[in-house]
């Protein structure tokens, strides 16, 4: 009888295994990355790259340095902006400015972004359908909030009506603040 037990429990064990590793969409490969420059962590689907360069937003240039992966047309990138100086002043206007940068990447039209509690702070999300230069439907999921003295972006983004829940899920569940 125990023996029966044992083997059942086995093969329960063995078929959960099967199950989540098929439900694991073989061309992701996630992986926690620390950024120990800015203070955060985030699990990316595959090895991101990252890049810092100056953008014109409300009339000032203004450095966005992004942590980004791409899988199969699907990008999952975390932007950070140091607000120094009259940048400080300026931080909703630039939020406002860098959700509008998205939206016209996808044509979604303005923005609406929604407060929510995440991380245990307050954010601004948005959720955006619209279309690629070439016609197809896209989406854009993104966050965006301060903290200590740094504006954040965390944003999935990608073909479709909507992101994948549960690739949604991983990514924004995978985003922590280092130190807190």
């Amino acid at each position: 009888m125990n023996s029966i037990i044992a083997q059942s429990r086995l093969f329960f064990i063995a078929l959960f295994a099967f199950i989540t590793l098929a439900a694991c969409s073989p061309q992701y490969n996630w992986r926690v990355v620390p950024n120990t420059d800015v203070g955060y962590m985030a699990t990316f689907p595959d090895k991101p790259a990252q890049v810092t360069r100056t953008l014109e937003l409300i009339g000032l240039q203004v450095p966005l340095t992004m942590h980004a992966a791409q899988v199969e047309g699907m990008y999952f990138a975390v932007g950070t902006m140091p607000l120094k100086g009259e940048l400080q002043v300026q931080s909703v206007a630039l939020r406002d400015a860098l959700a509008q940068a998205v939206a016209n990447n996808i044509s979604a039209g303005k923005p609406e972004l929604k407060p929510i509690q995440w991380l245990g702070k307050p954010v601004q999300e948005m959720t955006l359908s619209g279309t690629l230069p070439n016609g197809d439907t896209a989406f854009a999921h993104a966050r965006f909030f301060e903290h200590q003295g740094t504006l954040y972006e965390v944003l999935m983004m990608g073909p479709g009506p909507q992101g994948n829940p549960d690739e949604l899920t991983s990514w924004f569940g995978g985003f922590s603040l280092l130190g807190q």
